[in-house]
């Protein structure tokens, strides 16, 4: 009697531990995103690589002139130095120092001024990003979106990156 009591509640817990677990096992609806491709496709991201060119256009073509001059002096002290006499040389040699003292001045500010202006831009498109695949997840009843470098074979069917492209194009 006791051993059938004991078989018909293992029975019981049994069966109750596999529809727990049939039940945790449920479908998951997965997504994935190559946030890299998504980004190189957004026509805001052609919008902005404009708006820093045009911003910084004076300072690089300045910074640029610098070293076309400082190239065409060293190419100028390299073929005529030989025929130059001291004071020639000492005067190039000024001239070249100056210069490169101006491109050091201008150039290093230039290029972290525009590293910091595109990591500005960037991070404002990656919101735009974060924000379509939030609202994608959501309204597909995604549980999980990865990115598309977190997996090493995904299936085509999976990929809503073409979606998060077409949501982030409509945002301005």
């Amino acid at each position: 009697m006791f051993k059938q009591s004991l078989a018909k509640t293992a029975l019981v817990l049994m069966a109750g531990l596999l529809m727990a677990g049939t039940a945790a096992a449920k479908e998951m609806k997965i997504g994935i995103v190559d946030v890299q491709a998504v980004v190189a496709q957004l026509p805001q991201t052609t919008t902005i690589q404009n708006t820093l060119k045009a911003e910084f256009e004076g300072r690089i073509a300045e910074v640029q002139k610098l070293e076309k001059d400082i190239a065409f002096n060293q190419e100028k002290l390299k073929r005529d130095g030989a025929t130059m006499n001291d004071q020639q040389k000492k005067t190039l040699q000024g001239e070249m120092e100056k210069q490169m003292r101006s491109y050091e001045q201008l150039a290093r500010p230039l290029d972290e001024d525009y590293r910091n202006r595109q990591a500005e831009e960037r991070n404002k498109l990656m919101g735009l990003v974060k924000t379509a695949i939030d609202s994608l997840a959501k309204k597909d009843n995604y549980d999980l979106i990865l990115n598309a470098q977190a997996g090493v074979f995904v299936k085509p069917e999976y990929d809503i990156s073409n979606a998060v492209v077409a949501q982030v194009s409509k945002a301005k």
